[in-house]
């Protein structure tokens, strides 16, 4: 059985440190498209706990803010800090930033395959995890090929768009980025993140926070009464995800395989240190 990062109460500044890490992960993750912050926070340890928080809040509220203080520190710095290098490398270098967070999903993998049967693995739950990738793997492209949506920049829409957001992160493997770059706001958000744009990066806010407490709690009950088929839905879902991400066209060169490595080694570290 897999452990999972739990010792809410903790205050190891390794662990806070790891935390931090995988919060920048999981931010720019969140922004970059065809990931989802949520399949992210799900192979590095940290959905189940964030649900568990997220539907009760009440409890262990200290020490369960003490826990993610890190994690959003984290996020906010990849979102933020690393806005303007993420542009530029979205713009010049797609292929091997796409790489190297195909590397990452890859290096802990294996993590989430053994957090999914912590509590039993039927012959049937292999069968979900081929039927979820197959089906969200044709749904994506199909929209991906079909849907080409202009979306007007109001204040309702970037609500909308943060409400989008708050479901990847619910919801592991929904890419918010793709569905935003497909309504046109994408590259405004992007820019709106570079420039700490408060007119756009509030009404998104409130669409993140809003959309994931109302959904937390009804993915809370899913876990608890079928723990082993959420968790294989999510497999199949992080599997369609890493795929979608995969350039199509690249030339093979000792950069795009040393950005692979490299993904490799830190998932491979960040599932180790998960075990510790």
């Amino acid at each position: 059985m897999i452990k999972i990062s739990t010792n809410l109460g903790g205050d190891n500044l390794r662990n806070s440190m790891v935390n931090f890490i995988k919060g920048i992960l999981i931010g720019i993750g969140g922004v970059l498209p065809g990931l989802s912050g949520g399949a992210l926070a799900a192979i590095l340890g940290l959905y189940e706990p964030l649900i568990r928080f997220a539907s009760n809040m009440k409890r262990d509220f200290k020490k369960n803010v003490h826990f993610f203080l890190p994690v959003v520190i984290g996020g906010i710095f990849g979102v933020f800090a690393l806005s303007h290098l993420l542009s530029y490398l979205l713009e010049y270098n797609l292929v091997e930033i796409s790489l190297f967070f195909v590397g990452c999903m890859l290096g802990v993998f294996p993590a989430l395959v053994k957090q999914a049967g912590a509590r039993g693995r039927k012959k049937g739950h292999v069968l979900l995890v081929i039927g979820v990738a197959l089906i969200s793997f044709f749904g994506l492209t199909t929209l991906t090929q079909t849907t080409q949506v202009a979306g007007h920049a109001s204040f309702v829409s970037w609500i909308l768009s943060g409400g989008i957001i708050g479901l990847g992160i619910t919801f592991p493997g929904l890419s918010p980025s793709n569905f935003l770059m497909y309504l046109g706001l994408y590259q405004p958000l992007n820019e709106a993140i570079s420039q700490v744009d408060f007119s756009v990066l509030t009404p998104v806010i409130i669409g993140v926070v809003t959309t994931f407490l109302l959904t937390a709690k009804l993915v809370a009950y899913l876990l608890r009464i079928a723990y082993a088929t959420v968790f294989h839905i999510i497999i199949g879902l992080v599997i369609t995800s890493t795929v979608m991400i995969v350039p199509r066209d690249f030339t093979l060169s000792w950069m795009t395989v040393l950005c692979l490595i490299a993904g490799l080694c830190v998932g491979g570290l960040m599932s180790r240190l998960e075990n510790q």
